[in-house]
């Protein structure tokens, strides 16, 4: 049975994963716009210096006012103070610098990115603005940019601040960011590289953010080998259900990946991410119903029902139906479980005993139906016993019991036919690894 809505719903995952990263991303300036909404400090400069350069009394006053006044946010008023002192003639090159700063700070308080960074140049030329005072101005200009979403005038103003001596950490990632929200995903991708090595050469682990943009920003650029690297990266360090729904989506988009894989692909989405949509239950009960566990099927539908799925929607009737059909089975079964075991005994190959005993499994009969299963791969499987041994891994972590899970499953390690039988090996043992240490 080919999966009818895998398609659909790993492009679904994707647009949201790009949604919730641009939200995330634009979360991260949250400390450099912090910086540019503080227009007092950013107008720090003197009207006038102890020694050096001065400031005409006429220009003073008129400076000094509008400081003050956009330190306590009368941004009108010490415009007025501003375009007053800009009325005033032969103004020399320090008052005309002292001028600039308060008008790049009136810029930059209300939000004018533009205007404060042509003031800003004006500012710079002359030998009184500091170094640090420099590096300061470029954080805001970077800071508002960012804010208005020129992410282009944000990444110039990002360089600008690294080539004038900046050290902020977060440029390297706002910097990122910025190229991922202006839809250059390649760029962005090689930035996001560049942020998750360094972090990696540091001996920290790189951000749960910079995973989610990196794997976005290679899944954008067509790079899916690389894009799905970096997910199971994420879920490695960051494993949350939604992070681990993500890496199974893209385990279920695979290209060719094997039918015969599809319940036990499930199963590990079961157990990592759990099931979702009310087709994720219907359709893992119909593969579990053909491939002849009706335990199982009904099993799946009730957690269906139980988790308010089931039972609503567009085919409420379409579904109870089928869980009766699942409940008459499964009674069917358990009364002729005896007679069917003492006939699989006697088959040579050990396929109808390994699936009786999954089918007790779900019957409740757990303890026997493990034993069985064990008995029957030793007797031996000729058909899919990988398959075979993906089920029991299952039902072992089902139990608790993950060193008897991690140990069979090292016996599939490394093998890539059929397609999708390496990934789902690996995403096993990884979960495992993660369920043991906690």
């Amino acid at each position: 049975m080919i999966r009818k809505d895998m398609l659909r719903r790993a492009a679904a995952v994707g647009a949201l994963l790009a949604s919730t990263l641009a939200q995330q991303a634009a979360a991260q300036s949250g400390a450099a716009q912090a910086k540019a909404a503080s227009p007092a400090s950013a107008a720090s400069a003197p009207a006038a210096e102890d020694a050096g350069p001065t400031v005409r009394p006429e220009i003073r006053v008129l400076l000094v006012d509008a400081q003050r006044m956009l330190g306590d946010k009368q941004y009108k008023e010490a415009a007025a103070k501003l375009v007053a002192a800009e009325a005033i003639a032969d103004k020399t090159p320090y008052e005309l610098h002292i001028l600039a700063r308060l008008k790049s700070a009136h810029a930059n308080a209300t939000g004018d990115a533009d205007a404060a960074a042509q003031q800003y140049e004006l500012a710079s030329q002359g030998p009184w603005m500091k170094d640090a005072d420099k590096i300061n101005n470029v954080h805001a200009l970077v800071s508002l940019y960012y804010n208005a979403k020129n992410y282009t005038k944000a990444i110039e103003w990002i360089d600008r601040y690294n080539q004038a001596g900046g050290t902020e950490p977060m440029m390297g990632n706002l910097r990122a960011q910025a190229f991922y929200l202006k839809g250059d995903y390649a760029n962005a991708a090689r930035a996001l590289e560049l942020e998750a090595g360094k972090a990696t050469a540091a001996g920290q682990t790189p951000t749960e953010v910079q995973l989610k943009l990196l794997a976005d920003a290679r899944r954008r650029i067509k790079d899916e080998t690389g894009s799905t690297q970096t997910v199971e990266l994420l879920v490695r360090h960051y494993p949350s259900k939604a992070n681990w729904a993500t890496l199974v989506q893209r385990l279920w988009a695979k290209p060719a990946l094997a039918i015969r894989l599809h319940s036990d692909v499930f199963r590990l989405q079961q157990a990592t991410g759990g099931l979702g949509e009310s087709s994720d239950f219907t359709e893992f009960a119909e593969i579990a119903l053909q491939a002849g566990s009706a335990g199982e099927a009904l099993k799946v539908m009730e957690q269906g029902y139980a988790a308010g799925v089931l039972g609503t929607g567009d085919k409420p009737g379409e579904q109870q139906r089928l869980k009766d059909k699942l409940t008459r089975m499964v009674t069917e079964d358990r009364n002729t479980l005896e007679k069917d075991l003492v006939s699989a005994r006697k088959a040579a190959d050990g396929t109808a005993m390994f699936n009786y005993g999954f089918n007790m499994v779900h019957l409740g009969l757990a303890e026997r139906g493990v034993t069985q299963m064990e008995q029957a791969l030793a007797k031996g499987i000729a058909r899919h016993g990988d398959s075979a041994k993906l089920r029991l891994v299952a039902v072992y972590a089902q139990l608790g019991q993950r060193d008897k899970a991690k140990q069979l499953l090292s016996t599939l390690s490394g093998k890539a036919d059929p397609i999708g039988l390496d990934d789902t090996v690996r995403y096993w043992a990884l979960w495992l690894n993660q369920s043991s240490a906690n």
